[in-house]
């Protein structure tokens, strides 16, 4: 199990609660890729009282290093085990830029789960700094969300991550520019 923290925060996870999480995530993508008959139970897992607290979290989804799947909430809606084992289950058949994931791709499907500290308004994007913060722009109806690592991932500059995320709200690469306004969060990034 890898872990990979952006900022300060943590959830204060022990490793059997993150293998638990794993575990809860790669049992849905089996479960909801090849029918998903019946209810999930989450009865064989060892549910923490951690496990319990409501947290926001990413589910994504890649293979061969590419995008294949990327579902979560900013705001903490459900318990974390639970919030994980929806997002899977979205990420893998419900995300609008991809076709849903077939029962062929799930061996080769490398999964990343996210869990996300709360949520700071920032003054101004001198604040935003590149693999310790993810990044919430928002400006009239545009909005549009990057997690700590895609900046990282991708080699951008702060003002590469700005103009890309100012395209992804829907506005010129400049949009970020003026008017906009920005939040910021860190996240714990579990993969392996």
């Amino acid at each position: 199990m890898k872990e990979h923290k952006s900022g300060k925060w943590s959830p204060g996870l022990t490793d059997d609660e993150k293998k638990t999480l794993f575990a809860i995530v790669e049992d849905t993508l089996q479960w909801c890729v090849n029918g998903g008959s019946g209810k999930f139970s989450f009865d064989k897992y060892v549910i923490t009282e951690k496990m319990r607290g409501r947290t926001a979290t990413f589910v994504t989804l890649k293979i061969g290093g590419m995008l294949r799947g990327c579902i979560g909430s900013l705001q903490p809606v459900d318990t974390m085990f639970e919030s994980v084992h929806d997002n899977a289950i979205n990420a893998a058949l419900r995300d609008p830029r991809f076709r849903p994931v077939s029962s062929k791709e799930l061996p080769r499907l490398e999964v990343h789960i996210s869990l996300l500290s709360p949520i700071t308004p920032v003054a101004s994007t001198a604040e935003f700094n590149i693999g310790e913060h993810g990044i919430i722009i928002e400006k009239g109806m545009y909005r549009a969300v990057y997690l700590p690592e895609v900046a990282v991932e991708q080699g951008w500059t702060k003002e590469q991550t700005l103009a890309s995320l100012s395209e992804k709200a829907g506005m010129n690469s400049d949009g970020w520019k003026s008017g906009a306004k920005f939040k910021v969060f860190s996240s714990v990034g579990l993969s392996r």
